[in-house]
């Protein structure tokens, strides 16, 4: 496994790795940088990001462990190069409205909780301060077209677009967990509720805590009994929408 110590490198090799062409074969293995790449992330695809070593993405491409290292130098430089290659079909079928900033951004937020929730190893080794490949630049550039001229300073720009990717990181985070403890338990949440609410029934008392039981009965009843999912996330979009919003309107009430 590849610990989070060991991520440190020289970025400036990281970054020219990245921009570099990924599909020219490298020594006489004939297999190129994209399929090393391409072995990681099937790696941690189908085993979890535990699995990740020079070792078993060597066996994965068939190739000696030591010729691993002709691809990427060092294991910060093959995790750089993942996190790239995820974003590298994103919005495929199409860019982010510039024509709408509201529809424009949910669909950054909607391709974003797609992706995370597709690869959920992602948001264990993406790095916050990230090298920038060629993906994630043209990604960070279509995400920011939808409000580009709609009032906002370019610092603002950045941060509405950092606040949304954060808000959908969370999101996505938390389904990935209930997904992940659904599974190890075997109980969907209408199974946890029937084994969980007989007892809480029992223990809590309504008079000691009458907000939690009020809204919390409410809140379930109104999810179905999910604990979350695509209709928390909704909610939690269009209020930061809601705020960016009034933001742009106070831009343009001050001009």
């Amino acid at each position: 496994m590849i610990e989070r110590g060991e991520i440190a490198t020289d970025l400036g090799r990281t970054q020219a790795l990245l921009w570099s062409s990924h599909s020219r074969p490298v020594g006489r293995s004939g297999k190129s940088v994209g399929d090393f790449v391409a072995a990681a992330v099937s790696l941690v695809q189908e085993q979890g990001v535990n699995a990740l070593s020079m070792r078993a993405v060597a066996a994965k491409l068939g190739v000696r462990t030591m010729a691993t290292y002709s691809f990427a130098p060092g294991k910060a430089d093959l995790v750089a190069l993942m996190v790239d290659h995820a974003y590298r079909d994103l919005y495929a079928g199409g860019a982010p409205s510039t024509a709408d900033w509201r529809e424009g951004l949910r669909t950054v937020a909607h391709t974003n909780r797609a992706l995370h929730l597709a690869h959920p190893w992602l948001q264990e080794l993406q790095a916050i301060r990230s090298p920038m490949g060629p993906h994630e630049m043209r990604k960070h550039e279509l995400e920011l077209a939808p409000i580009e001229g709609i009032g906002l300073t370019d610092p603002e720009m950045d941060q509405t677009l950092s606040q949304l990717l954060a808000q959908v990181a969370h999101a996505a985070r938390m389904e990935n967990r209930l997904r992940a403890e659904q599974g190890e338990t075997g109980l969907e949440d209408g199974e946890w509720w029937v084994q969980a609410m007989p007892v809480l029934e029992r223990l809590v008392d309504p008079k000691m805590f009458p907000l939690s039981v009020r809204v919390g009965t409410a809140a379930t009843a109104a999810r179905s009994g999910q604990f979350w999912g695509q209709e928390v996330f909704e909610f939690g979009l269009e209020r930061l929408l809601d705020g960016v919003e009034v933001l742009v309107q106070r831009r343009k009430a001050s001009r």
